[in-house]
């Protein structure tokens, strides 16, 4: 099961429109995420490779006149353009605003805009030549790299998910939240916070995990899994494997559609 691959920069910018997020990484991982605000419609904000090309303190906004640094610059306190579809750096870039309340919304022509805070931030560590990738895809972009997001269906129903406790792929393996799995496949849960441990019960079969630990019992039988229950998000999240094919469903996965799939007989 792949996950995305990206090319290891020294400094690099990713943009995904998708989730209107915006990483810096260095050396191939993500240093900071950045909220931002794209394009009112998809076509705007364009999608592919760029690099930065040109960059302005107090950048002066040429449509309607204002100076640079004027608190009614909607251009903000700077600007980072790219060379995209053919420009020069003046067309399309990475900038701030003057309307903070637009920021993780689809408000701009085409620009990226950034909280003036972050934008100076950014533009303090972001040289000529940086590689801007802007995607529009259903990827998380976390403090570790860039992960996938994957749809959940059982026995031929999706499973629905929210933002931050949906399934996603790493090293190869998709992993679940816990309770969301557990619910779609009728089961019972309960949770331990002093022990830090997760029971899901499915007819006569009971699983219990402790979070940071490969190991599991079912039906009180220890058994090591590949790889450890994970807190994220305040959820808990285990390789799908594990809690499927205990209560014997069979699992698919639909590289294509990036979906996995359980079904019982």
């Amino acid at each position: 099961m792949p996950g995305p691959v990206f090319a290891t920069e020294a400094k690099k910018i990713i943009i995904n429109k998708k989730v209107n997020k915006l990483a810096y990484l260095e050396n191939g991982q993500v240093s900071k995420i950045f909220p931002v605000a794209t394009g009112r419609t998809p076509d705007l904000t364009p999608e592919g490779s760029f690099r930065v090309v040109r960059k302005v303190v107090n950048p002066y906004y040429n449509k309607l006149k204002i100076p640079g640094g004027s608190p009614r610059n909607p251009l903000g306190a700077r600007w980072l353009g790219i060379d995209a579809r053919g420009t020069s750096g003046g067309t399309y870039g990475i900038h701030g605003t003057n309307n903070p309340k637009s920021i993780g919304k689809y408000a701009s022509g085409g620009c990226i805009r950034m909280f003036n805070q972050d934008v100076i931030w950014l533009y303090e560590r972001t040289p000529i030549g940086t590689p801007v990738e802007i995607i529009n895809r259903d990827w998380d972009l976390e403090g570790d790299g860039l992960q996938k997001f994957v749809e959940l269906v059982v026995n031929g129903k999706t499973v629905a998910q929210d933002g931050e406790g949906r399934a996603y792929l790493e090293d190869n393996r998709v992993m679940v939240p816990i309770r969301t799995l557990a619910e779609a496949l009728d089961a019972v849960i309960t949770w331990d916070a002093g022990k830090k441990e997760v029971t899901v019960q499915q007819g006569e079969t009971q699983i219990c995990f402790v979070v940071n630990s490969r190991e599991i019992t079912v039906n009180g039988i220890p058994k090591i899994i590949d790889k450890p229950v994970i807190m994220k998000h305040g959820r808990a999240f285990v390789h799908v494997r594990v809690l499927a094919e205990a209560f014997g469903y069979g699992v698919t996965w639909d590289e294509n559609n990036c979906t996995v799939v359980l079904t019982k007989p």
